[in-house]
């Protein structure tokens, strides 16, 4: 029983005479050893190990010689001589304890052998996981106070930008309009980025989601046609829109709603900036046969321009990140992660992007998401300049920069009707807030005394003022800091830079449906 129980142990056992050779071992060492019992006998264990790890092996002998109880040898490595692993070794725990005689001198040595292989190197694997876990934190964090402190300054130049623009007393002239344009576009362009690389990073570590819901392709295109209707006109490139001759005016497709004109506007974009000058672009539609099963059907939208395309080796490195394809140099903007980007959403919504190309000949771009049924029609939305038909509201803003103060008046100058109250700090936001009741809170999310989030708790935590909306406007835009406002009850999240249009959209459709509360 004894024999039996030795040689089923997951651990080797052996006996040493005092010198270290092996008398006698169970199966289990021969096994970790690759070699039989009878080719073990006779032979020192300090030679079975590496020449580095037979000092500590002669020294554990030593201790034991002279009566002190050695401390386990964490790591030695262990020759393997047969099989498959031969010429190979195992790392090992040792322990040993001595056998003595009646007199105390030391009869025989035993050794317990683990072979410890396996588990160093799923801790190694651990560690080197949880290296690259905190290295892509810090990468998020560092991604994350960059887009912060570059929103920030945006916000001003592209802000005031917008309101130059709209200023029509006395509006500017020609050169100075095609002025502000430049600083807008390289102000959005600077942004692009800044969001791409947010994007990408999200997209990595796994905390992209989505709100898939039917979408009208048709005011999607034209919606993002708009988007780019001006870098359109500046290199002029022209749209075939051929949605209604395709019979699929009507025809919707399950997508997020905001990641699909993402990636439309991606693949416009790039259609005009490497389209020939003079060039043209064809959207169209189709429906196609099954995409995850036989009752499901699919809608392909299809970006076809008529520019520079690509050649073979520059079509196999389309959608790796930050490959511009060797056209860093042609003056052309863009961060070579759009497309990327791009893919990657389409496939988080269920569908694909596919490309194929022609040197010299266009590139055509294919989106196929899975069709849904007939979506609702889009809400009428004003324009930031037409009047909207709400009577006097008030709006209080709370934000400690004057920079953006100024930037939210001018905003507010494009409707009469709305009267602008400021607070600088949370606290003297909320005493405000409760003292005159606005029909709209505005509210940043940095603030000296407490911070948004915590001021937005405490409005929604107070009967007399909960019911008010609060819109965010804040420069994080961290996926997280979002859910969070969402979740603690603001209506929106609005991110700096403004754009000065949606914003207004956003508040005329809270304004429409507010109490008359002042005037």
């Amino acid at each position: 029983r004894l024999r039996s129980i030795l040689d089923n142990v997951p651990l080797g056992i052996i006996f040493l005479d005092p010198q270290g050779h092996l008398i006698e071992c169970n199966t289990r060492f021969c096994d970790m050893t690759g070699q039989p019992a009878p080719a073990l006998l006779g032979r020192s264990v300090a030679e079975m190990v590496h020449s580095d790890d037979a000092a500590a092996i002669r020294r554990m002998r030593r201790d034991l010689l002279q009566g002190r109880a050695p401390s386990p040898l964490e790591v030695v490595r262990l020759h393997v001589t047969a099989g498959t692993s031969a010429g190979h070794e195992i790392t090992v725990r040792v322990s040993a304890s001595a056998l003595r005689g009646a007199d105390g001198a030391l009869v025989r040595m035993v050794g317990v052998v683990e072979d410890i292989t396996e588990h160093l190197r799923l801790e190694a694997s651990e560690k080197a996981l949880q290296r690259a876990e905190a290295a892509n934190l810090a990468k998020n964090e560092f991604l994350s106070r960059m887009s912060h402190e570059l929103r920030t300054p945006l916000n001003a130049m592209i802000g005031f930008a917008q309101l130059l623009g709209l200023d029509r007393d006395p509006g500017l002239l020609p050169h100075q309009r095609e002025w502000t344009q430049q600083i807008q576009r390289a102000g959005w362009h600077l942004l692009e980025m800044i969001n791409d690389t947010l994007d990408l990073a999200r997209i990595e570590s796994g905390s992209v989601q989505l709100n898939l819901m039917p979408v009208a392709v048709q005011p999607l295109v034209a919606a993002c046609q708009a988007m780019v209707a001006a870098l359109a006109t500046q290199r002029q490139v022209s749209f075939i829109d051929r949605l209604d001759e395709d019979g699929l005016a009507g025809v919707a497709v399950l997508a997020d709603n905001t990641r699909l004109k993402q990636v439309l506007t991606n693949l416009l974009s790039n259609a005009i900036k490497y389209n020939r000058e003079g060039g043209s672009i064809t959207v169209s539609a189709r429906r196609v046969g099954v995409l995850a099963g036989p009752a499901d059907s699919a809608v392909e939208i299809i970006v076809a321009d008529t520019g520079l395309g690509m050649t073979a080796a520059q079509q196999a490195a389309l959608f790796q990140p930050y490959n511009r394809l060797g056209r860093e140099q042609s003056g052309i903007e863009g961060t070579g992660i759009g497309l990327v980007i791009s893919r990657v959403l389409a496939e988080r919504m269920g569908g694909t992007l596919e490309a194929r190309s022609v040197e010299g000949k266009g590139s055509t771009f294919t989106l196929r998401l899975p069709a849904a049924a007939r979506a609702e029609p889009a809400a009428v939305r004003y324009t930031d300049t037409s009047p909207a038909p709400y009577q006097q509201r008030l709006v209080h803003y709370v934000e400690d920069n004057e920079t953006n103060i100024e930037v939210m008046r001018g905003v507010f100058a494009q409707r009469a009707q709305i009267r602008l109250e400021t607070s600088t700090l949370g606290l003297d936001g909320l005493a405000a807030i409760r003292n005159t009741q606005p029909d709209l809170v505005l509210l940043d999310m940095q603030l000296p005394d407490i911070s948004g989030l915590e001021l937005l708790r405490h409005l929604k935590q107070d009967d007399s003022v909960a019911s008010i909306p609060v819109v965010v406007v804040s420069a994080d835009a961290t996926l997280q800091q979002t859910q969070n406002a969402l979740t603690s009850g603001a209506l929106h999240y609005v991110t700096k830079p403004l754009n000065v249009a949606r914003l207004l959209e956003i508040v005329d459709e809270i304004m429409e449906a507010a109490d008359t509360r002042w005037g």
